[in-house]
């Protein structure tokens, strides 16, 4: 896999370098008109480079839609430049003070409209930078001042060709072919994991299990960015056919039907790792036909025995109910799933679904809605976000044109274009970015120069060292040390060198191109750390104490479920809606983790466990699972409550035990957060008997501390042992009924996989609260 990688980066970097070949050609060799047309070849490299390097795998829908943006880009351009020429006058744009005060103002108008890409913005912030430092370079004294605007949008435009034809020569890159290659890799994931999960339930030690469980964890990480690319390419495959609306809808559905299957492989990979003991005591036929129904899913063109009437034939039986079978039976319980097979139990829920929506649906909550949905609109349209990237934007590149005109008046656009090019609406690790790309520029730059001295006497040949060096750049976007920004400054930064002429001497212009991006850059560092302040790191904390908070609501409302004779499908759908809350806490907590990770470390900051936090997300991914799995179960087993006699008092009772516990754990931990000083600190745990914040490092006093924190694994074992009775209990009475045998199999298994999943979820809460805290 590694090896296709690397090949499909090549031919990536192949189809960069044609792009930027045409505009080579062009420029430098095409026809007189065109080239007094295209003054600013600088810019259709920079539109190139944008278009290949911003994006990791450009298709030739992303690239269609990106000539989309930059059409609407230039159109926005054009539109502020004739304005400020009739309203302000060139004269008065060729001061050196007005211009950025300009260039401030266009940005903001550019910058605030939400509904404009990423993309567009940054081709009309490079625009509107090469316009304005044009007027103050002739000092506002143009023979044809309205070809001022053309002149930029020729030479955008050039770059946008140029990439277009490239992502079609020497045969079309389709999001399409992207995406059936992306499917068949997951299907051969898919099933090397399965295959590994049979030789897990039949490894002879613990040990054996572990080694293959890892491997089988590695290949999860490696299906997850699939899946990723996989839904990339699918958005873009409407650029390619927007008419064929029926192949829209059935690639959605199939990438749906990825994601479902990836949901239940990580719960089967989950079961195995919960299991306490290998081997499972299941036999290879057996194992076999087990799996056959998801290797079938995976895989439909391989050959099958799996009949439509196959259905669970899984009868559970006294003793083989205890708390080590739980993890078993959610493994069974997802391969049904898999196969589709608790039929009889949704065609019950569906009824239930109908019924109870039938009753909670009422004329006053349709009024509601739209009052809210017309407020939701207007929170819309007064969001914050938008003017603080405008501002930000504002700030930044008024500043950057107005230091790199003061330092050299002739070229003081690239300061404003390197600002143009880093600017993004969401948070980024700003020095790093800012590093990344002053490194990128001075490699770029030295590499040009070195291109210069062997190509001396060739000068009409030198922009042919540019190809191999526009491959390397490709490769460094894909780097964890430079990443996309030193791999796009890179490539500009020798193509402004190689790619022209009559800018004057190479290693001066290098050298003040170099000075004026250190400007830029600092301008967009000022600009990032105006609007956010606040460090990945605290931000990181922050959004911890919210993903504990929407763990507290999952677990509350599974007290109020459990406390209901009938489980209402309310209940579980607020309970989806507090998952997929949880879920959003925890991507954040990611983003916010990984930009922690780079940021540089200051003496008197303290810096973010980042080992311990990826330990507590893997724990929250995990425990936001498992909520989905009881919501999944709880309607399953919707369809069977009027039949079913499950003492679901004793259930509530411990849930309710174990919530309270986590409640004041968590409230106790919120207020030793707001401690600062480390001695008041020390007399907070000293009085609470409580443990302190793993960042915050071993006290003086610890091993004095008899500290206690909350719920402990003993309260999930003894819930286990407490299910399983019950469950057996349950099972017996279920047995001596006359219910059809299916039904009754479908039943116990949904009560096995139950109590596993919320067993398994407080099991990780209470490594949550043992990872944040350290107990003496």
């Amino acid at each position: 896999m590694r090896d296709t990688t690397c090949l499909e980066r090549l031919g990536l970097a192949l189809r960069t370098a044609m792009a930027c070949l045409i505009v080579s050609l062009t420029t430098l060799y095409g026809p007189k008109p065109l080239r007094g047309l295209i003054t600013f070849p600088a810019f259709s490299y920079l539109t190139t480079i944008l278009i290949w390097l911003s994006d990791a795998e450009p298709t030739y829908g992303e690239v269609l839609k990106c000539c989309v943006d930059v059409s609407y880009a230039t159109f926005q351009t054009l539109a502020i430049a004739l304005v400020s020429v009739l309203v302000v006058g060139p004269a008065s744009l060729g001061n050196g003070l007005v211009a950025p005060v300009a260039v401030a103002i266009a940005s903001f108008i550019v910058a605030f409209p939400v509904s404009t890409s990423l993309l567009t913005k940054r081709i009309a912030f490079g625009q509107i930078v090469v316009v304005y430092v044009t007027f103050v370079v002739f000092n506002g004294e143009m023979a044809h001042v309205v070809m001022l605007p053309v002149h930029v949008a020729a030479s955008t435009a050039l770059g946008a060709i140029a990439s277009l034809l490239a992502v079609l020569l020497p045969f079309p890159r389709l999001a399409h072919s992207q995406m059936t290659r992306g499917c068949k890799l997951y299907a051969e994931n898919a099933l090397e994991r399965l295959n590994l999960f049979a030789e897990v339930m039949m490894a002879r030690d613990n040990t054996t299990a572990q080694v293959l469980i890892a491997r089988a964890a590695s290949l999860s990480a490696a299906a997850r960015n699939t899946l990723k690319n996989i839904q990339i390419h699918h958005d873009r495959m409407v650029w390619e056919r927007p008419d064929t609306r029926f192949l829209r809808r059935k690639q959605k559905h199939h990438g749906e039907k990825l994601q479902a299957r990836e949901f239940l492989m990580r719960g089967m990979e989950m079961a195995l790792g919960s299991c306490s003991s290998f081997p499972l005591g299941m036999s290879r036929d057996e194992l076999t036909s087990l799996l056959e129904g998801p290797r079938t899913q995976i895989a439909p063109n391989s050959e099958s025995t799996l009949k439509p009437e196959d259905r669970l034939r899984w009868h559970p039986e006294a003793g083989s109910l205890s708390t080590a079978a739980l993890p078993v039976c959610f493994f069974r319980y997802c391969v049904e799933l898999f196969r589709g097979d608790f039929l009889s139990l949704r065609q019950d829920s569906k009824c239930v679904d109908r019924g109870n929506t039938e009753e909670e649906t009422h004329p006053d909550k349709e009024g509601f809605s739209t009052t809210k949905r017309v407020l939701d609109i207007l929170c819309v349209w007064m969001a914050r976000e938008r003017f603080v990237f405008a501002l930000k934007c504002s700030v930044s590149l008024g500043l950057a044109v107005l230091f790199g005109i003061m330092y050299n008046k002739k070229n003081g656009y690239w300061s404003g274009l390197t600002v143009a090019i880093s600017l993004v609406s969401g948070r980024q690790a700003t020095l790093t970015v800012a590093n990344s790309r002053l490194q990128g520029t001075a490699m770029g730059s030295v590499y040009a120069l070195l291109c210069c001295a062997v190509f001396q006497r060739l000068q009409e040949f030198r922009f042919l060292p540019l190809l191999p060096w526009i491959a390397v750049t490709v490769f460094m976007r894909h780097s964890k040390v430079y990443g996309q920004p030193g791999g796009v400054t890179a490539a500009i930064a020798a193509l402004l060198i190689l790619g022209r002429r009559n800018y004057g001497a190479p290693t001066e212009f290098a050298i003040t191109r170099i000075v004026e991006a250190s400007i830029g850059l600092l301008c967009f560092a000022f600009g990032e750390l105006l609007v956010t302040p606040a460090r990945a790191a605290t931000l990181a904390r922050t959004e911890f104490s919210h993903c504990l908070d929407a763990l507290l609501d999952c677990i509350r409302l599974l007290v109020l479920c459990s406390e209901q004779k009938n489980q209402k499908m309310s209940v579980v759908t607020d309970l989806r809606k507090r998952q997929a809350k949880l879920k959003s806490h925890v991507e954040a907590l990611e983003r916010f983790t990984a930009e922690a990770l780079t940021e540089p470390n200051i003496s008197f900051v303290r810096p973010l466990n980042v080992v311990s936090y990826n330990k507590l997300l893997g724990s929250l991914s995990k425990i936001s699972d498992l909520c989905l799995y009881v919501c999944d179960g709880l309607k399953n087993l919707s369809g069977a409550q009027p039949t079913l006699v499950f003492p679901w008092d004793h259930i509530s009772h411990d849930l309710k035990a174990f919530e309270e516990k986590l409640n004041s754990s968590v409230k106790c931990l919120e207020e030793m957060a707001s401690t600062k000083s480390l001695a008041r600190l020390e007399k907070e745990l000293q009085k609470r008997k409580i443990c302190h914040d793993i960042e915050a490092g071993p006290t003086p006093n610890d091993n004095n501390l008899n500290m206690e924190l909350g719920p402990s694994q003993d309260d999930a074992e003894r819930f286990s042992v407490s299910f399983v009775m019950l469950l057996k209990e349950a099972t017996d009475k279920i047995s001596g009924d006359t219910t059809e045998a299916v039904f009754k199999s479908e039943t116990a298994l949904c009560l096995s996989s139950l109590g596993f999943c919320i067993s398994r979820l407080m099991q990780e809460t209470i490594c949550i609260m043992t990872e944040i805290t350290h107990t003496a």
